[in-house]
């Protein structure tokens, strides 16, 4: 795949464009913390040296925060290698240390410091950066190592930026100590504006490839018992861990457990152990739990035990909080923090809104446990489910449904430790389908989604009153929720695919008249006649044509007679013909007339639309009446008739002869749309009722241009182009904001329908869309499965912190 340089780009300017604010808030922020370590020490040394180094950094802002920027570019220009993060892993040898003096040796660490510092602050987020970037780049796995954008380049122009500044290296490491932690929160917040960026512009992660490494012979791990470690026994396989491409494999896995440890409510487990119990691996996991396990358990449950007499959760203050959340627009408010850590509302969720609750729960279970694989399966639900609780794309009260089910979550891992690895199982499809059914709201207080998330809620309850360990209550609540869903979507199913097949006859009779016209444009007969019956042919009757044929398959090429009319308009035009043969043209003229309005008013076509074309035909018609009243009168007034009558020879510019353009076809921009097809698809709806309007279905013309700038520096046509049908967008319409699905886009991607609550349509053109898009009034939704991806994360290393 190759490089988008473009979107590189963009990823590059975004980064430029906030670097220099981001340092700002990291000096000011260090040097306040200098200023209180000067206040507060009791040494005159460090007294004065935290004096001379905040005064120092605060002469040296404006430089560091100029000046950065624009070596942080030269390092991105220049694909930064890390040669001092290299050098940094060779002080470790005594021969480098004895050629460097210590104020080298105290910068080099800490800055390896800083860099360690930043690591777990930025990880989760930095993960989704290396993902996209690395596809971006053109690979298809991920390659950390790879990503210009990584920590320890920032690390790296800041330290030598420094070190240009500031000549007293001592003053250089308190800079250095005092802008880690802010760093590290204000990298973070840019890296997930990258990720968003790049997800936006449907830049697809890169893969992990998972593989287990052997361990080095002698390095296998000590048996899990009390005081001890894992070890598999002789002729047990290895333990591993997760390795990625560009990393060597380590001479032994890094994992080591007590059975004290593994009785623990907040275990240690490692990534490595839980991809390996995932997978299906014995050993050690069959192995019996000791008196160490059972006595830390007791222990762990006397202190749960001591939570009871802690104060009730302050319900008014929760809703008060509730209100104010409430009030910001639904695209802007921040996703809620939650975990298995957090206290929920008695009145909704019992018993097991408190935390020390559920926690209870897995104590107890754990004390009832004989196996290891029951103790680590225990582990990997609380995680799993704290990883659910974490998502931001799922609303707080579905997170707050997945954090009250652990109990019974906890329960089903006594008989099953690895459920959760079986794609099929009853938990985890009821799990996933809550989670991609709320993909259907935004907003957790409209009156929508209370009906939808009630009955998950009641289900929740049942199931935790339970207290099975069998499956089968949770494949219960799935199919009661799926019915209870099925029967809720049969009204809009109905309408939708109403809409659907209007838009898709649509679409095919534009296709078919597009055809009709091209044929039409070969007659021999086209020849000298005016361009409004050109265009009529080509465009209204094409469709009138197109439409019979369709509803009427089964009835030949000419089902209605709509095609035997276009002979007798064709003639019907030719005035040096028509004057010679009036009485001809007196015969077909009734008949023609009535086919044409019958054929326009099965199209739906107004007397509006088509009274500019029989007011033309009536003028093109006008010598020959004309001449038949001459007659007329003669007759009547027993003179003799005139054989021939005065033509006009000023005949208004519409009635001329086609133009060589005027007789080529012109394929429109989209399927054309009755006003009853017009309404049917949601077209009246789609445009904004506030600042200034966007373009009309026609597309025929637009006011004014795109803006310059698209919103988050999204590029809105490939945003547009990666749309498929079954997304999800978020479209502002008519001062709110709808969570709405694109249902359908038309062959030529020139039309896109969408459909929100209640079935409602949004059919708008691509340019509407594009607008809507740098506006930031359409929003492309992040849709996936959650489950799979709580899995990933849970075994990468990339857990969310218990809350």
């Amino acid at each position: 795949m190759p490089v988008d340089s473009s979107l590189l780009e963009q990823c590059y300017a975004l980064v430029l464009r906030e670097v220099p604010p981001l340092l700002g808030r990291c000096v000011d922020t260090a040097v306040s913390a200098l200023q209180e370590a000067e206040n507060q020490g009791r040494e005159v040394a460090a007294r004065d040296l935290a004096g001379r180094a905040w005064w120092s950094l605060q002469q040296k802002r404006t430089p560091l925060t100029t000046q950065y920027s624009r070596r942080l570019e030269q390092a991105l220009r220049q694909g930064d290698v890390d040669s001092q993060t290299s050098a940094l892993a060779r002080l470790s040898d005594s021969s480098l240390l004895a050629l460097v003096d210590d104020t080298a040796v105290n910068e080099s660490l800490e800055s390896a410091k800083l860099l360690q510092a930043l690591m777990p602050v930025v990880e989760q987020a930095l993960a989704m950066v290396d993902a996209r970037i690395s596809s971006l780049i053109g690979l298809e796995t991920v390659h950390a190592e790879k990503n210009p954008l990584r920590p320890s380049v920032f690390v790296r122009v800041l330290r030598d930026l420094m070190s240009e500044l500031e000549i007293d290296g001592q003053i250089r490491s308190l800079w250095l100590q005092q802008v880690a932690p802010v760093l590290g929160r204000e990298l973070c917040r840019l890296y997930e504006q990258v990720a968003l960026m790049l997800q936006r512009a449907n830049v697809q992660e890169a893969g992990y490839r998972v593989r287990l490494v052997a361990d080095a012979p002698g390095s296998r791990l000590a048996p899990l018992s009390s005081g001890s470690r894992f070890d598999e026994g002789q002729g047990g396989s290895q333990w591993g861990r997760l390795s990625y491409p560009g990393e060597p494999a380590p001479a032994a896995a890094s994992m080591a457990m007590r059975m004290g440890d593994l009785a623990r409510e907040q275990s240690v487990l490692q990534h490595d152990v839980m991809q390996a119990f995932l997978a299906g691996e014995q050993g050690v996991f069959n192995d019996a739990l000791d008196n160490a396990y059972y006595e830390q358990v007791r222990r762990e449950l006397t202190r749960v035990d001591a939570h009871d007499g802690w104060p009730a959760i302050d319900e008014e203050a929760i809703e008060r909080e509730r209100n104010q959340y409430r009030d910001l627009p639904v695209v802007d408010r921040p996703a809620r923090q939650l975990g298995i850590g957090s206290q929920l509302s008695p009145e909704r969720w019992g018993t097991y809104a408190a935390p020390h609750e559920r926690s209870r729960v897995l104590l107890e279970l754990k004390h009832q446990a004989d196996k290891v694989a029951q103790a680590v399966g225990l582990d990997v639900v609380r995680k799993l489910v704290n990883q659910v609780a974490s998502d931001p794309l799922l609303l707080a009260p579905v997170r707050e449904a997945v954090v009250a089910l652990e109990p019974a979550l906890l329960r089903l891992a006594m008989a099953e430790p690895r459920y959760f690895s079986q794609d099929d199982h009853p938990a985890r499809r009821l799990i996933e389908s809550v989670a991609q059914r709320s993909f259907r709201y935004n907003d957790e207080f409209s009156p929508e989604f209370e009906q939808f998330f009630e009955p998950v809620r009641q289900q929740v309850e049942q199931l935790n009153a339970s207290a099975s360990a069998d499956p089968e209550p949770f494949a219960q609540a799935l199919a009661d929720l799926q019915q209870r869903w099925v029967d809720a979507d049969a009204e809009d199913e109905a309408r939708r695919q109403r809409q659907l097949e209007a838009l898709r006859f649509a679409e095919a009779r534009q296709e078919l008249a597009d055809q009709i016209a091209w044929e039409i444009s070969h007659r021999p007969d086209i020849y000298n006649v005016p361009g409004i019956v050109l265009d009529f042919l080509y465009g209204s009757w094409s469709l009138v044509i197109a439409s019979a044929q369709l509803t009427h398959p089964d009835a030949g090429p000419d089902p209605l007679g709509f095609r035997k009319v276009i002979s007798q308009l064709l003639w019907s035009t030719r005035r040096e013909v028509t004057l010679r043969q009036p009485k001809q043209l007196f015969d077909i003229v009734p008949g023609m007339i009535q086919t044409l309005r019958r054929g326009l008013d099965l199209l739906g076509k107004t007397p509006d639309e088509t009274a500019a074309f029989f007011d033309a035909l009536l003028k093109l018609h006008e010598p020959v009446l004309k001449l038949r009243r001459l007659r007329a009168r003669a007759e009547t007034a027993s003179g003799p008739i005139p054989l021939e009558v005065e033509v006009e020879t000023s005949a208004p510019a519409l009635l001329e002869p086609a133009t060589p353009e005027q007789q080529k076809p012109r394929i429109p921009a989209q399927p054309w749309f009755g006003v009853r097809e017009l309404a049917s698809a949601g077209f009246e709806d789609t445009l904004p009722t506030e600042h200034d309007q966007l373009d009309e279905v026609t597309g025929d013309s637009v006011a004014g241009e795109l803006q310059a700038e698209s919103h988050d520096a999204v590029n809105a046509t490939a945003v547009l182009a990666s749309l498929r049908p079954g997304d999800w967008v978020d479209l502002h319409s008519d001062g709110q904001w709808l969570r709405a699905q694109l249902m359908w886009a038309s062959t030529k991607a020139s039309l896109f329908m969408f459909t929100s609550r209640g079935g409602r349509a949004h059919t708008m053109t691509r340019r509407s869309c594009e607008k809507l898009l740098a506006k930031g009034w359409l929003r492309p939704v992040e849709v996936r499965a959650v489950v799979p991806e709580a899995l990933k994360a849970v075994v990468s290393a990339r857990q969310a912190q218990p809350a």
